[in-house]
C-alpha cells in the first residue's frame, strides 16, 4: 500500500510527491532491489534527503514494505469505507499479502459484488463474484467507459 510517486522522510515523516525516476541520480542504473544485498555501494551523502533545511533526513518510497505494519489509521479508514461500499473492485493484486488480502473475500461474504481485475486468477478468485483477466490499464478504462455511456 502507498504510492511510489511519493516519498516519506525517515526523520520528520513528511510525505511529498516525487515523480522523478529514480528518486535521485545516485540510484540511476542500480536495477531492481536485492533483499540479500549488504551494500548498494551508494555513499550516504548521495542518498535522497528531506528538503526541509531543519531536517535533511533520508527519504524512502511512501509504501509499506513486507514485514512493516500498516498505519492503524489507514487500516481503520479502509475498514470504514469497505463497510459502506456497494461494489468492491480488486485491481492488480496477488491477494496473498495480509491484511489487504482479506478485504475482498470479506466483502464478498457479506454479499457485496466483488470484481477482480488481474492478469491471472488468484487463490480467492473463485470466492469473488467476477473475474476479468487481462491488463488493468486496458480493462478498467473500458469498464468505466461502458458505465459512463449507459443511461
Amino acid at each position: 500500500m502507498g504510492s511510489l510517486f511519493k516519498v516519506r522522510c525517515t526523520k520528520c515523516a513528511e510525505v511529498t510527491v516525487n515523480r522523478d525516476s529514480p528518486i535521485c541520480e545516485s540510484l540511476a542504473g542500480k536495477g531492481e532491489p536485492n533483499p540479500e544485498a549488504k551494500d548498494a555501494g551508494i555513499p550516504v551523502e548521495n542518498l535522497p534527503r528531506c528538503e526541509k533545511e531543519s531536517c535533511k533526513g533520508l527519504l524512502r518510497p511512501h509504501v509499506v514494505w513486507f514485514g512493516e505494519s500498516l498505519d492503524p489509521t489507514v487500516l481503520h479508514n479502509a475498514y470504514k469505507e469497505l463497510g459502506e461500499c456497494d461494489l468492491c473492485l480488486v485491481v492488480g493484486t496477488s491477494s496473498v499479502v495480509y491484511p489487504a488480502a482479506m478485504f475482498a473475500p470479506e466483502e464478498a461474504s457479506r454479499g457485496v459484488p466483488v470484481a477482480e481485475i488481474n492478469m491471472e486468477e488468484t487463490d480467492v478468485t473463485t470466492s469473488l463474484g467476477f473475474h476479468f483477466q487481462g491488463p488493468a490499464g486496458t480493462i478498467v478504462p473500458e469498464a468505466l467507459a461502458k458505465h459512463e455511456s449507459e443511461p
